[in-house]
């Protein structure tokens, strides 16, 4: 339990790494298994919502409950304009609930799979508070891409850590 001023919080767990897998034909991946030990299955169960990917060729999933608090927060009802109206009926009519099984397998749907392009090689990427499923070539080609300015991403770990709960106090006081 950490504290942030007078509120305590859990931090989540992130998901990190990367893995190759190969999706199958009956459409199911297994999940890696450092990537399902992150899923407090207890509190947040075997259930992801598979969503297109924010790049091209890619999947995103979510543990269900980091998605609904995602969705609770979103405002879009307060936007106006057909913006946030074409977000909520595209997201949304492209979220799929998923469960794994307890091999750690999904079934990815079929639509979302013919959309993204991801084909049968693909990479299971940790990605924080998600895991992002990559076309094999397409992942690859981003770390080539990137690689070069590694060390300018890099910078974002110099950011500041808020203090420790116990440099502040037992109630969280600075």
């Amino acid at each position: 339990m950490e504290w942030c001023g007078d509120v305590s919080y859990t931090s989540p767990k992130i998901f990190t790494d990367a893995y190759e897998r190969g999706v199958d034909d009956k459409n199911r991946i297994q999940i890696p298994a450092p990537h399902r030990d992150v899923l407090d299955r207890e509190r947040q169960g075997a259930v992801l919502y598979v969503v297109p990917g924010e790049r091209s060729q890619t999947l995103s999933l979510y543990p269900e409950d980091y998605f609904v608090r995602k969705v609770e927060a979103l405002q879009t009802d307060e936007i106006p304009g057909d913006d946030a109206l074409d977000f909520e009926q595209m997201f949304f009519s492209l979220a799929s609930r998923v469960e794994m099984d307890r091999q750690g397998r999904l079934v990815l749907p079929e639509r979302q799979l013919a959309m993204t392009e991801l084909g049968r090689d693909v990479y299971v990427a940790g990605a924080r508070f998600r895991i992002d499923l990559w076309n094999k070539d397409a992942y690859e080609s981003f770390l080539r891409d990137v690689g070069s300015r590694r060390a300018k991403l890099q910078s974002f770990l110099r950011m500041p850590i808020p203090p420790d709960a116990n440099e502040r106090g037992e109630r969280g006081e600075a």
